[in-house]
């Protein structure tokens, strides 16, 4: 089983009201034994996997392996030099990637080299897992929303520095989902985030064959992408705690869904009262609080996606202005 530490233990947490402001020390929530050894190009399979698909794995483990045993009775200074000259000097191009889609270093660094055997045995047992996850769950993905198999994304095991727990931006020309295995939790909320992370990676290749440019900063745009990726992990993970859909298996969570199951209709107003204030995401779906609680732009989210009450391929075929358009409209009439 992982271990019992929480990223969330280790790192600064900012608190906002019904407020629309940046946070500015928040951070976003933007998931038998296998080892497979895969880079861009190579696959993984599970070995008792029947009928499923493949999946294209990036597996920088190994090396961050080679680290943690180099760093494993060195000083936290001398643990981030060897950081950067060992595990992310050996992976030059995944680091770049995930800097440029996450906006730069985040500020976890400090924790990371502090918590470092913590973090080793929770990448010890999500690494398996998620190969064999993915693996599984990712060809699924396309098959539900109506898209060829071909081009796929590339997933990329890795740890970070408690910036996100996923995040999908470009490895080469390739889509890329990164998966930040130091935010592990459970197997269980593990499968609904690799769906949930997958879905965002086939919907950023969907909209790039039809020439549509996703908005940066646009509420209702990250309305549409998030209560879309819900949903598509909704069916590739039915009959999963409804927790999970939102947290993944975190276990901060207590309270959360009955709070926002009791606030929808304010989380309604606020949000449209936000459509045009770039600065609300950090608030609703960023590292703010709301009431005291994050993330709850995600709720919302879905309940608006699913009450435009379209299949997941009718979904996934909406333009960029259409997407937009009936979630504002979703928010309006309500």
């Amino acid at each position: 089983a992982p271990s019992t530490f929480s990223p969330f233990s280790a790192l600064h947490r900012s608190h906002v009201n019904w407020t629309i402001r940046v946070c500015a020390n928040g951070f976003p929530l933007r998931k038998a034994v296998l080892r497979n050894r895969t880079s861009v190009g190579q696959r993984a399979v599970p070995d008792d996997a029947v009928g499923c698909g493949i999946a294209n794995i990036r597996d920088t483990i190994p090396a961050f392996e080679a680290f943690a045993r180099k760093a494993g009775l060195e000083s936290p200074l001398r643990r981030e030099l060897l950081w950067k000259d060992h595990y992310q000097a050996a992976n030059a191009d995944v680091f770049q990637a995930f800097d440029d889609a996450t906006g730069g270093p985040g500020g976890g660094m400090a924790a990371m080299v502090r918590e470092l055997s913590e973090v080793r045995k929770r990448v010890r047992d999500a690494a398996p897992l998620m190969t064999a996850m993915i693996s599984e769950i990712d060809p699924k993905l396309a098959g539900l929303l109506g898209l060829a198999p071909e081009p796929e994304p590339v997933h990329v095991l890795m740890v970070g520095t408690f910036t996100t727990n996923s995040v999908v931006g470009r490895l080469g020309d390739n889509v890329a989902v990164f998966h930040c295995l130091e935010w592990f939790q459970s197997p269980e909320g593990t499968r609904v985030l690799v769906a949930h992370e997958g879905s965002h990676g086939w919907h950023e290749i969907a909209l790039e064959r039809a020439g549509q440019t996703p908005p940066e900063d646009d509420m209702a745009w990250m309305v549409f992408t998030e209560g879309l990726a819900t949903q598509v992990s909704r069916a590739a993970i039915p009959d999963a705690p409804e927790i999970d859909y939102f947290w993944y298996g975190h276990p901060e969570a207590q309270d959360w869904l009955p709070w926002c199951q009791q606030h929808v209709d304010e989380l309604r107003k606020h949000v449209r009262a936000s459509l045009d204030i770039p600065e609300a995401l950090e608030t609703f779906f960023g590292g703010g609080l709301v009431d005291g609680k994050w993330r709850v732009g995600y709720y919302l989210a879905d309940q608006v996606v699913a009450g435009l009450g379209r299949s997941l391929p009718e979904l996934v075929a909406m333009s960029v202005d259409e997407a937009r358009a009936a979630v504002r409209d979703a928010l309006e009439t309500s």
